[in-house]
This record gives structure tokens, C-alpha cells and sequence, in this order.
């Protein structure tokens, strides 16, 4: 009798073992399914990441409040408070972004244009993404002019650099001065 029960309770034990190895075998098996099925979004993150901050930029709003951020560190100074109230004043008036929303876009906009120095190519760049953009108006573009005039101006005349990253969105989008 009490072999019996020693036996069932093995019998149980091996059973129970077997059971869990098995579990064990599919917990495994499904993270081998995701790590197969997250394999294109890891790879287009590897792929995003190893570029640089302006190359990410794909909306307009983001592109026009890093523009008025390179036209501001375009002076040839760190950026101003009054720089950085225009900016932030411009984004609520245009975007009609709440307070707290423009302070968060034109904080992320200095980080990006802060990493790099603010150049022709990137103006281009983000010039060009401006202009395409099937949800802007033209008169939206236009009005980014007059953004960008505002901000190059915070702090009196603009400089010939600051003249000349105007320039070349002027000629992106095809506006006469």
C-alpha cells in the first residue's frame, strides 16, 4: 500500500516535471516568435538611430520650429531668452499649441539644432520637407517666412548668415523678396 502511494506520487512528480519542461519548451518558442516577429522594427530603429537628429524630422511643424532654431543660432551666440520667447511665441500663434507644447517643441528643436552647427544642407533639407507638405497651405509656407523673419530678428538685424539660411528657404519655396 504505501509503495502504491509512493509510486502514484513519482508517477505525479514526473508528470508535473514534464509538464513544466513542456511549458517551458513554448514560453520559449513564443519569445523566439517575437523576437522573429520584431525583427523589421528593431532593424528600422538600428537604421534611424544611426542617422543624425535633422534626418529624423519628418513633420512639418518640427521642421519649422528646427528652422527658427537654426535661424536663431545662426547669430553666432547661444541662444537668447528673447530668441527663445519668440520662438515659443511664434510656435503658439502658428501651430496653436498650448504653452506647455511649445515650450516641449522648442526644447526638443534646440536639442537637435544644438547638436549640430546650422547649415545650408540642413536648411534644405528641412526647407524641402516644409514645401512638399501636402497638409500645409501655401499660405502656411508663407507665414513661415515671416516665422523665420521674426526670429532673425529677436535680437535686432539679422546677421549675413542668418540672411543667408532666409535665402535659402525663400528659394525652396519659391518666394520673391
Amino acid at each position: 500500500m504505501i509503495f502504491a502511494a509512493f509510486a502514484i506520487l513519482v508517477a505525479i512528480a514526473v508528470w508535473t516535471w514534464r509538464l513544466r519542461m513542456a511549458k517551458r519548451g513554448l514560453d520559449e518558442l513564443g519569445e523566439v516568435a517575437k523576437t522573429v516577429a520584431n525583427a523589421p522594427r528593431r532593424l528600422a530603429f538600428k537604421w534611424r538611430a544611426g542617422k543624425g537628429g535633422i534626418e529624423l524630422v519628418e513633420d512639418p511643424r518640427e521642421a519649422a520650429a528646427l528652422m527658427m532654431m537654426m535661424v536663431a543660432l545662426a547669430r553666432g551666440a547661444p541662444l537668447t531668452p528673447r530668441q527663445a520667447d519668440t520662438i515659443e511665441s511664434e510656435i503658439r500663434t502658428h501651430f496653436s499649441f498650448s504653452v506647455h507644447e511649445a515650450e516641449d517643441l522648442a526644447a526638443h528643436a534646440a536639442w537637435v539644432a544644438g547638436s549640430q552647427l546650422p547649415g545650408e544642407e540642413q536648411m534644405r533639407r528641412l526647407s524641402k520637407l516644409v514645401v512638399n507638405a501636402p497638409q500645409l497651405s501655401a499660405k502656411e509656407v508663407v507665414d513661415l517666412d515671416t516665422m523665420l523673419v521674426t526670429v532673425s530678428e529677436a535680437e535686432g538685424l539679422p546677421t549675413r548668415a542668418q540672411l543667408a539660411l532666409l535665402q535659402i528657404y525663400r528659394d525652396m519655396a519659391g518666394l520673391k523678396t
